[in-house]
């Protein structure tokens, strides 16, 4: 009896381990909030940044990081990367005057530069008509008090002064239809909550040329039958609600979303893999059969 309590105890010991280190690796993606001003790295890296613009386009970014450089914002150092989202003052909100035309979420311009011999890449963040943030990677924490960078190249990766596709309006179907594929045996596998109507051959096409990597086949099957299906604890997501999360060593586009993680392809990934990312942190590297991996996680 007093061996059996022994190894319970451990049992018990081991599994509050795991939980508190789940724990902990879910609260440090938990945003802190600062009000402190950008780094020379940063500024450096912003006026090579506003360079590539129109002086129209130019004047308007400078005033707006002139704006949140005193606002609330968000840093935050990873293994491999640094992330900064730019949050400002609900109370006192950035001009609509001081804004460009680009409203959808996208990436503005990559700048690639070398320091000590090493090199670096940051990627300039767009969200509703003013930049966002960025993230730089690797990890620059050692350098971003230096002044002295090369820069190796750079370039616009969505013109800000343009119009983006506007957002699709989704539809919701009455009914449940009969689906082909795929989707029907997802269907036979837990009952669909919601369906909406399929978006237009035209518009999925412009929308498939907007993402930068490879959409598995599978899930561009179920999207030529519906854009986007809720399962009740699960959706798929349409081709126009696709969104990015920025982990350590790349963005990562959702396809589908549970209650503890994502689905999702990397972005500028061209072989197809598809990934689950873990509200806490971890990643899974799952194959390229996203109709074998979909199938599974709903199974469960």
């Amino acid at each position: 009896m007093k061996n059996i309590l022994i190894i319970l105890g451990v049992l018990i010991g081991i599994i509050g381990l795991v939980f508190l280190a789940l724990f902990i690796a879910s609260y440090r993606r938990r945003p802190k909030f600062n009000n402190k001003g950008f780094t020379t790295l940063e500024k450096n890296l912003l006026s090579e940044f506003y360079e590539l613009f129109d002086s129209e386009i130019q004047t308007k970014l400078k005033a707006q990081i002139e704006y949140f450089e005193p606002k609330r914002k968000w840093r935050q150092y990873w293994e491999k990367s640094m992330s900064m989202e730019l949050y400002g003052d609900n109370e006192n909100p950035l001009s609509d005057n001081l804004r460009y035309k680009r409203k959808d979420e996208s990436k503005l311009a990559t700048i690639q530069f070398k320091t000590n011999d090493e090199k670096y890449h940051i990627e300039f963040d767009n969200y509703d008509g003013r930049i966002w943030g960025w993230k730089i990677r690797p990890n620059p924490k050692s350098i971003m008090k230096t002044s002295t960078i090369s820069v190796t190249s750079k370039k616009i990766n969505n013109d800000p002064n343009s119009f983006a596709q506007s957002t699709f309006k989704k539809e919701k179907l009455k009914s449940i239809p009969k689906f082909n594929g795929l989707l029907g045996k997802l269907n036979n596998i837990q009952s669909i909550n919601q369906v909406f109507e399929p978006i237009r051959a035209e518009f999925l096409e412009n929308y498939i040329k907007r993402i930068d990597s490879k959409l598995p086949i599978e899930y561009l099957d179920i999207i030529k039958q519906s854009e986007g299906v809720d399962f009740g604890d699960c959706c798929i997501l349409g081709i126009s609600e696709i969104h990015s999360t920025g982990l350590d060593d790349g963005n990562y586009l959702h396809l589908a979303e549970f209650d503890d993680g994502i689905l999702a392809v990397k972005e500028e990934e061209k072989n197809g893999t598809v990934y689950y990312c873990h509200h806490s942190g971890l990643l899974d590297n799952l194959g390229t059969d996203f109709g074998r991996i979909i199938t599974e996680r709903i199974n469960e």
